[in-house]
């Protein structure tokens, strides 16, 4: 840690950290369907395909019905908000053709990102609090996701934060040497440069440019202070020198800020009379005599069409969703740590915590403003949280390491860490609701799993819940880690004053916690989650089973990926019924269908007696079939659900037939001795399908007794991998279906197990009928008897 005070050294590892995060094994996983793909096909399609592609003229400009010269659509030539799609086309131009190419300018954003705000820390800090905000930073989703997924908006985050950290290092240079003082204004004045222009064309005026320098406007008083004392110098009430070089910075900012809003306002509105603003838009307010009309145009300041309407589907904490969900679990601390460093006796975190207050503030309040009046924007003020947060943690987590020097005193006897509180209690305080706060959200993330995977991708995302990472649900490691930080963070706070050691294992871990959130993102949840999510699972099994002249058909839409991923043409089909055709030729064939449970059912009654397999069952949107499963295993779900064999090792059969309707027969089933406690338990049935089923019925499954019906009896069949509708003659259906006792609480004693089939909804259920059946089995509601059970 004492490396770590020397600010070469402290960059240095910040270099080396985020390289090591962000930049390796880009093109290892595939892009997401259909988010990822789409865009990469639209903006960058591979070189080949484009080469390929005729271009066509463009079509004629739309004319308004209103306003003639107003552009209701983004121009080709657009600017601002368009820095991620050049950045995309850009790596696929001069890096490489592939998935790498693509995200690898993205990565480096975000690496330049990391950088500029690990040199915030440095400067209103120390060099280690810039190491522990590269730390925390690394640990976000929303920095990791936008380093490394095309549906980014990274360069909004960046632009910002270089602006901040220019302009912080032009207020208070470094060095004494003049030429050293040179060139570190150089170096800011660059930084500045490159923030505006980066900031510009990935957020626009308002998200790229407003909220970085109203930040620092805001943390300066708006240049107030500056006014204030020539004024009072002028009337020589002041001895002291105007402080030109702390406030000036933000004076400067101030007038940039009001010149953009200026910018902003005279292109999103217009000042018509009432008359002439009648129709137009509704509710124009007027002021003196006109009315204020939002024209719905195009600006090219702010990057988007602002509309006249609201969009009601982005509430007001839409944005406070994303930024729980992005920062975890570091962001709960974060305006905690901002508030705190507001208190700090060292006027560099003063100024610290009112920047980073101001900008995540300002650019929460931006990006609701944005959504709801032209589209979706990712939050672009998660560096403020990291750089506060280790600004305020930097001397709590380094304490142990300095008391652990020969000259320093005992760590019981050092002061608390500015901003942590005075007492023991107050440090505990904190700890236990962080460990709540953190279990809290780390639950959320189990059950809205689907909030983390949407994340950047501007639409929902489903989570792919069979992904599993050393034995564990992959999103069930999100908790173990957040709470590993947190009872870390607790530890050491709580101990700090009476258990030193203890408090330093306690740091140790709340580090090395997050030091494991830095990796998980991008070497755990991404390529876990893309085996399901990316389609290039598929044809990476493709490549590897086939033999050089054994084709692929594709049916669905998977946009370029066959040209991404594979390098011969597929052919492309369009019916399942030219899918059965491939599967059934002679020689080995591989396919990729969608996984429909519609399509899937009739695939398979169509197939008939000939034999096809699942090959890889990963894709949430497509299977890969093949007429051979040479070199691997069947993984087809139905083979285990339908079947033209009858069913082996049924425990217990009926004494009679019973059918239902003369359409299914009950075969057989299986259950436990008796039933649980508390705990589940599994029913399993067989059928016979005796004629054409129709409809979409479901199953009836009663286990009524004294303790009442337990419930979450009542099941679509076989999962409702195929509804009845698709049953055919001849076919055999093994359905499986879990229930549980909920923990104790039903009366113990005997109870009846029932069945049937059944459709509609409450109250008008319809059973259907049994035809065929022992008289001691069936009830007058078309119920069938199975088994009575004791549950102890």
């Amino acid at each position: 840690m004492s490396l770590l005070r020397r600010t070469p050294i402290a960059l240095g590892a910040c270099v080396v950290l985020a390289a090591l995060v962000l930049l390796p094994c880009l093109g290892r996983d595939g892009l997401w369907d259909p988010q990822e793909r789409a865009l990469a096909d639209k903006v960058a399609p591979p070189l080949a395909v484009a080469a390929s592609t005729p271009i066509l003229p463009s079509p004629p400009p739309r004319t308004p019905t209103l306003l003639p010269e107003c552009s209701k659509v983004v121009p080709k030539d657009a600017p601002a908000r368009t820095l991620t799609a050049h950045a995309i086309a850009y790596g696929r131009d001069h890096i490489s053709d592939d998935d790498r190419g693509r995200r690898l300018p993205l990565a480096l954003l975000g690496l330049l990102t990391v950088l500029a705000a690990a040199g915030i820390a440095m400067r209103g800090a120390t060099a280690r609090a810039g190491v522990l905000t590269a730390v925390v930073l690394l640990s976000m989703p929303l920095l990791a996701f936008q380093s490394r997924f095309l549906t980014s908006e990274i360069g909004t985050a960046c632009g910002a934060t270089l602006v901040v950290y220019a302009v912080l290092a032009l207020a208070r240079p470094r060095g004494s040497r003049l030429a050293v003082r040179i060139a570190d204004a150089l170096v800011s004045t660059a930084a500045l440069v490159a923030g505006v222009v980066i900031g510009f064309h990935g957020g626009g005026a308002l998200l790229g440019l407003i909220v970085p320098l109203g930040a620092v406007a805001a943390a300066g008083g708006l240049g107030v202070p500056l006014a204030v004392a020539v004024v009072e110098r002028v009337r020589g009430r002041s001895a002291e020198r105007s402080p030109i070089a702390t406030h000036l910075p933000a004076l400067l900012a101030t007038a940039a800020v009001i010149a953009l809003f200026g910018l902003l306002a005279y292109q999103l509105y217009d000042v018509r009379a009432p008359r002439l603003a009648a129709g137009m838009v509704p509710a124009a307010r007027q002021v003196a005599g006109h009315a204020i009309v939002n024209e719905g145009c195009y600006s090219w300041a702010l990057g988007a069409v602002w509309t006249a309407q609201d969009d009601l589907r982005f509430v007001f904490d839409s944005t406070f969703e994303q930024a729980a969900y992005g920062t975890y679990p570091w962001g709960i601390l974060g305006p905690i740590a901002m508030f705190a460093l507001l208190r700090d006796d060292d006027s560099r975190r003063r100024t610290l915590g009112a920047v980073t207050l101001a900008w995540a503030g300002g650019a929460w309040i931006a990006n609701e403003v944005f959504v709801r009046k032209s589209g979706i924007a990712i939050w672009a003020g998660f560096p403020a949280v990291a750089i506060a947060i280790a600004a305020w943690l930097e001397p709590l987590l380094t304490r142990r390491a300095d008391a652990a020097r020969a000259d320093a005193p005992r760590a019981a006897d050092l002061d608390p860490a500015p901003g942590v509180g005075a007492s023991r209690g107050s440090g505990l305080l904190l700890g236990v609701f962080l460990v709540l706060a953190a279990l809290t959200f780390g639950k959320d993330v189990q059950s809205f799993a689907e909030k983390l995977t949407s994340l950047v991708a501007g639409s929902d995302v489903t989570y792919p819940g069979a992904s599993r990472l050393l034995a564990l649900k992959t999103r069930l490691w999100v908790l173990v880690l957040g709470m590993v930080v947190a009872f870390g963070f607790a530890l050491a706070l709580g101990a700090r004053e009476r258990r030193p050691r203890l408090a330093r294992l306690g740091t140790i871990a709340t580090v090395a916690a997050t030091l494991a959130f830095d990796l998980f993102w991008p070497f755990a949840w991404q390529p876990r989650l893309s085996e399901h999510l990316s389609s290039k699972t598929l044809f990476d099994t493709y490549r590897r089973l086939r033999h050089a002249t054994e084709p692929l058909v594709i049916m669905g839409d998977l946009g370029l990926a066959a040209s991404s991923y594979d390098d011969q043409v597929p052919e492309v089909v369009q019916t399942r019924q030219q899918i059965v055709a491939a599967l059934q030729r002679p020689t080995r064939v591989f396919a990729i269908a969608p996984l429909v449970p519609a399509e899937s059912c009739a695939l398979n009654r169509e197939m008939g007696e000939h034999p096809y397999f699942v090959i890889d069952d990963r894709n949430l949107k497509s299977y890969l079939l093949s007429n051979r499963v040479d070199g691997t295993t069947d993984k087809n779900p139905l083979r285990t659900l339908i079947s033209r064999a009858a069913p082996l090792r049924i425990q217990t059969r009926p004494k009679a037939r019973v059918v239902w309707d003369k359409k299914i027969e009950l075969v057989g089933w299986a259950l436990p001795a008796q039933l649980p406690r508390s705990g589940t338990f599994e029913v399993v049935t067989y059928y016979k399908v005796l004629g054409d089923v129709g409809g979409a019925w479901t199953q009836l499954l009663h286990v009524d007794g004294p303790g009442g019906r337990i419930r979450n009896g009542d099941h679509k069949p076989i999962g409702d991998r195929c509804p009845t509708s698709t049953w055919k003659v001849g076919d055999y259906i093994t359905d499986r279906h879990t229930m549980t006792t909920r923990g104790g609480s039903y009366a113990r004693g005997g109870y009846d197990v029932w069945i049937g089939f059944f459709t509609g909804t409450s109250p008008s259920f319809k059973n259907m009928p049994v035809s065929e059946s022992p008289a001691d089995m069936r009830d007058t509601n078309d119920r069938i008897k199975i088994a009575h059970l004791d549950l102890n």
